[in-house]
């Protein structure tokens, strides 16, 4: 689990016990959640988005309710990268040492997104009455992607670039390409890319291994029968793609599928 790191720590314990679950002020508690208008998109590389609402203090004893809160909305949401939550309002102060209280979900966003949203929840302890709470909260799903250190140009090989991995916010840069290796072989730029932004499934496309206009191998397989002969491609196409062969005696066009590197099959 993620903490937010650099959360301020020291705030002082409460009183009484009676304060431990003390709900948060405000109308929120009897009032449905809304969500905000979702600020503008931006890569998100480094600690924490200064632009953002100003972060509450959040002491020690509160961190690991706020991780407790990140583990149960990753395992309704199951996201792809590394869930963070930030406070955007108060967090319940917990007693020093007490035991977590469970957490019960009552209000929830239908889905994460780059804006602010309200978490509505309540805290059951051992003994005593569960106390309801909400929290005005920022989500991001921090995740490794690609970015080339210089200007990549169409028709290049990702396998050719110099690639190097950055964290992102995914809620923010959604269309960003994992940094899983094996796409490096498989995927050939697209459009230009910029080396300030990540690289994205609109920037890439399949790499094709039969180009139109190239000579390729043809297999078709029937039975204990194999038969192989060369063809022209009319088209280009990447691996599992149907694409149009040409064959070089009748001048007749047929289909088959790309399965290696200028190689197609052909299905009876």
């Amino acid at each position: 689990m993620v903490i937010w790191s650099y959360l301020l720590i020291g705030a002082s314990a409460p009183a009484s016990v009676e304060s431990v679950l003390a709900p948060v002020d405000g109308p929120y508690a009897d009032t449905p959640a809304a969500l905000s208008a979702a600020p503008a998109a931006t890569t998100v590389s480094r600690v924490a988005d200064e632009a953002a609402s100003p972060l509450v203090q959040v002491g020690a004893d509160e961190l690991d309710l706020l991780a407790a809160l990140e583990q149960v909305l990753e395992d309704r949401f199951q996201p792809t990268g590394r869930l963070r939550l930030i406070p955007v309002s108060a967090m319940p102060r917990l007693a020093p040492g007490a035991a977590l209280p469970a957490i019960e979900l009552v209000d929830a966003p239908s889905r994460l997104n780059a804006g602010t949203m309200l978490l509505r929840y309540r805290l059951r302890a051992d003994e005593g009455p569960a106390s309801l709470h909400v929290l005005s909260f920022r989500a991001e799903v921090l995740a490794d992607v690609w970015f080339s250190q210089r200007r990549a140009s169409a028709g290049e090989l990702l396998a050719d670039l110099d690639l190097v991995v950055r964290e992102v916010d995914l809620l923010r840069e959604p269309k960003a390409v994992p940094a899983d290796p094996a796409l490096v072989g498989r995927y050939e730029v697209a459009r230009t890319v910029a080396e300030t932004r990540p690289i994205t499934w609109n920037d890439i496309s399949p790499r094709a291994l039969v180009r139109r206009g190239q000579m390729v191998e043809v297999v078709a397989n029937h039975g204990n029968l194999r038969i192989t002969m060369k063809g022209q491609a009319v088209r280009s196409g990447a691996l599992g793609e149907f694409v149009t062969i040409r064959n070089l005696e009748s001048k007749r066009d047929f289909s088959a599928e790309v399965i290696d590197e200028n190689k197609v099959r052909v299905h009876f």
